[in-house]
């Protein structure tokens, strides 16, 4: 039970279902390619990522993006909750991380939810950037939208800190450097 992971299909129409904008889609596709990409490679030197369950993860990680706008809630967990209720257990956990990891392990295996969540971070909107360059979108984007910006503020570098810490842990392992990665994927 919960090992059930949806098809590309099956994910296309999830998000057409929950009423995903085209412009999410394409983010979620971009993110897919570079989380698929990073899978292969780290699989390469030893890791043992599952592709089927990362890309389906990657496309559905902003499932709930509209509930967030719409409502102001956590649209990872709210994702989770969606992809749980459907028997997508593992996919729904891998989904409810991408946007801070819980348990965060510099010296563990490099898991699911550390490659959906960091690919996610190199993507703004469909182009691949570095992390600084994202975290100056997110900041910008989101930094506004509470009342307390202390909060905002200590959760934003939280995040940046944890993510600078997993680019460094998946590229330990691999042969390229982070500012490859747009010209691996055949970018610029």
């Amino acid at each position: 039970m919960g090992a059930s992971i949806p098809s590309k299909e099956e994910c296309f129409k999830l998000l057409r279902f929950y009423k995903v904008p085209k412009h999410i889609i394409q983010h979620s596709l971009k993110v897919s390619n570079v989380a698929i990409y990073l899978s292969k490679e780290l699989n390469k030197v030893g890791e043992k990522l599952n592709l089927d369950m990362v890309e389906a993860a990657s496309l559905l990680h902003d499932i709930a993006k509209m509930v967030d706008v719409e409502k102001g809630l956590n649209h990872a967990l709210e994702g989770e909750k969606i992809l749980r209720k459907l028997g997508y257990n593992r996919v729904g956990e891998i989904v409810g991380q991408h946007i801070l990891l819980k348990n965060f392990c510099f010296s563990c295996k490099i898991s699911e939810e550390e490659i959906v969540n960091y690919a996610d971070k190199r993507v703004k909107e469909t182009q691949i950037v570095d992390l600084k360059e994202r975290f100056e979108d997110i900041k910008r984007r989101y930094g506004g939208h509470v009342k307390d910006t202390t909060i905002i503020i200590k959760f934003m570098d939280k995040l940046e800190k944890q993510s600078f810490r997993l680019e460094e842990k998946i590229f330990l392992r691999l042969p390229f450097k982070p500012e490859d990665l747009s010209k691996k994927l055949g970018e610029h």
